[in-house]
Order: structure tokens, then sequence, then C-alpha cells
């Protein structure tokens, strides 16, 4: 079969071939060159199927009717290319990748004070585990982990600790939580008995950032993150008695801010201002106060002293409001 379909697309092809280059050519001459040439691609249509693999196979209508056009429409270079193309390539076996397996050490959480430089794991992967885990080692390891990163990061992992069903996991939390906030107030206490020897703005000022940071960094619930509030104002206040500095009167306008007290806030950033500080360090702090008391034309001004850096969340906030 596979030879006679061969030969006689072969003799058919060449038939019209020698029509089509003959000396005299009329009319007929052309009829007769369409019909060899015709036999010719359904022969050879015939003899591809036979050749075609069971995939294209499938798809009969479509495999042959292609075959079948590319015959008709180039004689010769079609059939050449189609028995390149599609028989031998698709026949011939593809070369296959010698794909090599490669072990993959496990990751470990880190034991030691040095280990968070090479600290593979996230906060999102941590919070996985402490989640999601059920083993129990390997959340405590978290939770030991969780201890090197820094302590904005690390407190609301520890509070999801709080809530796990292992006593050691909960009691490890709580005793890391408790050294945060205990070395956090003992630097506070020292200060303290700095500021009772020699009074200054320096040392009031460093007494409520302390306070400030136990606010900011959500160790405590409602009633005592007020009164870090309180005390943070207080020192603040103080501190202003003795000398007015910018970073003071910043501070200042932050805490009047979180009790919202938004008002006396602008007046404490706008002396921040007239002390040195930059607009842009001052800006966001002016345009969250404008905002909530609802002066969206004084937003877009400040927003305007944002800077433009590509990828900086303040960057999208001044684009958002310049629009």
């Amino acid at each position: 079969m596979i030879f006679a379909l061969s030969l006689l697309t072969f003799i058919l092809e060449s038939l019209s071939l020698y029509v089509i280059n003959s000396d005299v050519f009329s009319e007929g001459g052309w009829l007769y060159y369409f019909i060899t040439h015709g036999l010719a691609a359904i022969c050879f249509t015939c003899l591809c199927w036979l050749f075609l693999s069971n995939n294209h196979k499938k798809h009969g209508i479509t495999s042959l009717s292609f075959v079948l056009v590319i015959s008709l429409c180039m004689p010769i270079i079609g059939m050449i290319g189609l028995v390149f193309s599609l028989v031998l390539a698709l026949n011939l076996p593809k070369p296959q990748k010698n794909y090599e397996w490669r072990s993959v050490e496990q990751l470990v959480l880190p034991k030691s004070p040095d280990a968070p430089n090479n600290l593979s794991y996230g906060m999102g992967s941590l919070r996985g585990i402490l989640s999601f885990t059920n083993n129990e080692t390997q959340r405590l390891a978290a939770v030991n982990a969780i201890c090197y990163l820094p302590d904005k990061e690390a407190i609301p992992l520890f509070k999801i600790a709080l809530n796990d069903l292992s006593d050691d996991v909960r009691l490890l939390a709580y005793s890391s939580l408790d050294k945060i906030e205990f070395k956090i107030n003992e630097t506070i206490e020292h200060l303290q008995k700095k500021l009772a020897v020699k009074p200054n703005a320096i040392t009031a000022h460093q007494i409520a950032q302390n306070y400030w940071e136990l606010y900011y960094l959500g160790l405590a619930d409602s009633p005592l993150k007020d009164h870090y509030l309180v005390k943070a104002q207080e020192y603040l206040l103080l501190a202003c008695k003795y000398e007015s500095l910018p970073k003071v009167n910043l501070l200042l306008g932050k805490v009047l801010l979180a009790q919202e007290d938004y008002s006396q806030a602008i007046s404490s950033l706008e002396e921040a201002l007239k002390g040195g500080l930059l607009m842009k360090q001052v800006a966001p702090y002016l345009a969250e106060a404008a905002f909530m008391m609802k002066n969206y034309t004084k937003v877009r001004q400040y927003m305007m002293y944002l800077p433009k850096n590509y990828g900086n969340s303040l960057s999208e906030l001044r684009s958002f409001w310049s629009e």
C-alpha cells in the first residue's frame, strides 16, 4: 500500500510537470495538469494519513484537509515540506531531557541570636506555623524564632501564640512579651531617677518616647494604652517647660492625634515646623489631622510634600490625593 501510493504519487506529479513544461500547451493541457496534479495530491494525502500519529488521526477531516490544501497549492515543494514537517518530525522520537533530582536540606528555625541574619522564614511563614501546624515542637521553635524579630513585627505573632492550645507555647509567648514590656519599663524607671536628679527636656522626652513605644507596640489593652498616652503627654508637656524642642513638639503632636485632639495636635506640629523640622517630616501627621477634621483641601496640600519615590506607601497616598 505504502509503496503503491508513493509510486502513484510520483508518476502523477511527474506527468503534471511534464504537461506544464511541454512545448505545446493548450487549454486542454491545463485540464490535464489539474487532473494529474489533483490525483497526485489525493494519493499523497492518503500516504500521509498512514504515517500520521494517533493524536492527529483523531482530527481526521481537519488533518486531511490541511495536507490536501498544502499539496494542491504548492506543487512538489508542499509535498516535500509536509514529508519533513509532518511525517518524519511527528514519528521520530523526541529528545528526552535528563532531569536530575537535587535533595534540599530542610529549613530549621533559628535557635541562636546570630541566626536571624540568615532567616528564611518571614512573618507570613511564622504566622502560618503558629496558626495551622499541629506539631507542638515546631510551634515552640516558631515562638523562639520570633524572639529575634523586631518588636513591632514580633508582638502580633506573640499575641497569636497566646491563644495556642499548648501551655508551653502560651507560656513562652507570654514570657517573651513580658520581657519586652519589662525592658521598656526598666528604662523608664532609670530615666525617671535621672530626671529627678537633673531635670531637663532631653530626659523628659526620652521617658515620653518609651511610654509612646509601649502604646505603639500594642503591648496592652485599651485602658492601659490610654494610660500610656496620658503619661507620654505629661512628660512631653514637662519637657516643653524646660525647653521647646522640635522633636518634643512632633511627638506631642502624634500623642494628641492618638488621643483624637486634632486641633491641639496641629498646633504642636506647627510648633515643630517653626522649630526647624522639614515639612516632609511633619506633613503626614498634619494631613491625618486635617483628614479627621474633614478639611480635605488641607489634606491635598499636605500630601504634595510627601515623597515621590516609586513603591513607597506615602508616595501612593500622594498619588491618590493628587488625582
